[in-house]
């Protein structure tokens, strides 16, 4: 199996890229890469980790999309970028089965739509992120987290379907759906959610309703659909707010030495805070419905989290994903809005 890497996305690369490249290599004794980033950079890396390069192929670039570049323009003001290399390599080539990039999401997502195109009945590609919940163990994912600003019912159905496939894929057999909402009761919402939530509820699978946002973590679905302005404004209001109340606790923690020699007892008790955060943080975004697999990293994300993605695109090349995504479409056939 082929992977392509873009080496320069992420706020840690090109370093932590990659790290997390070699030691996914070392996992997977069948994997192969494409890595494009700085050529003498990933040559020396390799040296270094005395791994050799017969499975990697290096497609040079010393050129990174930033946060600040247009994300509708970067392919054509920077054709020569890591990026929009991956999205020629990706677009071209049938021996790369997925991409792995930590570069800008808008960057992305348009490369993705411009380049790559959808897979046959899908109607728009959706961003999947995994959140950690109250509950030991549960995860619970969101979609959509920014893919697509302006959405309709049936792009919201659709969502639910390709999502819920993913998650099959990972183990949970009936995955809980519900749509993100103001209110838990059926008739609260906006008409967006109203609607999605008529058709949802005809359907097979295991629709649970509308949840409220300070419901998400408790564990209480194992999906939530939302269009993706919502989507992207909740998870980022919970990403900072996370970082202020732990920007808040470091201060407090190193006020003094006497608040330090305090924390030092209480550190078992923190690392138990930390753990269900470990593997959300490690967890990566796929783009469902994207004619290719494409798979974003967090930008803050560790050489840890790049292999982790790397080995995620892996399995989900192995399970079948996007044929599965087409079949759960593919009977889906939306006529009229709800009365």
């Amino acid at each position: 199996m082929k992977i392509l890497v873009d080496v320069l996305g992420g706020d840690k690369a090109p370093k932590a890229v990659i790290e997390g490249a070699i030691a996914a290599l070392r996992k997977l004794p069948d994997l192969s890469l494409v890595l494009v980033g700085p050529k003498e950079e990933i040559e020396s890396s390799f040296g270094k980790a005395k791994m050799d390069l017969s499975r990697v192929e290096i497609v040079h670039s010393d050129i990174a999309v930033l946060n600040t570049d247009h994300p509708s323009l970067f392919i054509k003001e920077k054709p020569d970028s890591s990026l929009a290399l991956c999205f020629e390599n990706l677009r071209k080539r049938e021996d790369i089965d997925a991409m792995v990039s930590a570069g800008p999401t808008g960057a992305i997502l348009t490369g993705a739509v411009l380049r790559i195109g959808r897979l046959p009945g899908v109607s728009r590609p959706a961003l999947i992120a995994t959140l950690p919940t109250r509950t030991d163990g549960q995860l619970v994912r969101l979609v959509d987290t920014g893919a697509n600003m302006d959405c309709k019912s049936e792009y919201l159905v659709q969502f639910a379907l390709m999502a819920e496939a993913y998650l099959k894929l990972l183990g949970i057999e009936s995955p809980r759906i519900a749509t993100l909402s103001v209110g838990q009761e059926e008739g609260k919402g906006n008409d967006l959610s109203k609607e999605t939530y008529q058709i949802l509820k005809t359907l097979p699978v295991n629709f649970v309703g509308n949840i409220e946002g300070d419901h998400v973590l408790k564990g209480e679905a194992d999906l939530v659909v939302c269009d993706g302005f919502a989507g992207n404004v909740f998870i980022k209001s919970l990403e900072e707010g996370a970082y202020f109340i732990s920007d808040l606790f470091k201060a407090a923690i190193y006020k003094n030495v006497f608040t330090m020699f305090g924390a030092l007892f209480q550190l078992s008790g923190l690392k138990k805070v930390k753990k269900p955060f470990d593997y959300a943080n490690k967890a990566c975004a796929p783009l469902l419905g994207a004619k290719k697999l494409i798979l974003k990293c967090h930008g803050k994300s560790e050489a840890s989290t790049f292999e982790a993605t790397i080995l995620e695109a892996y399995n989900l090349v192995q399970l079948g994903l996007q044929q599965k995504i087409v079949e759960a479409v593919s009977n889906l056939q939306i006529n009229a809005k709800p009365e």
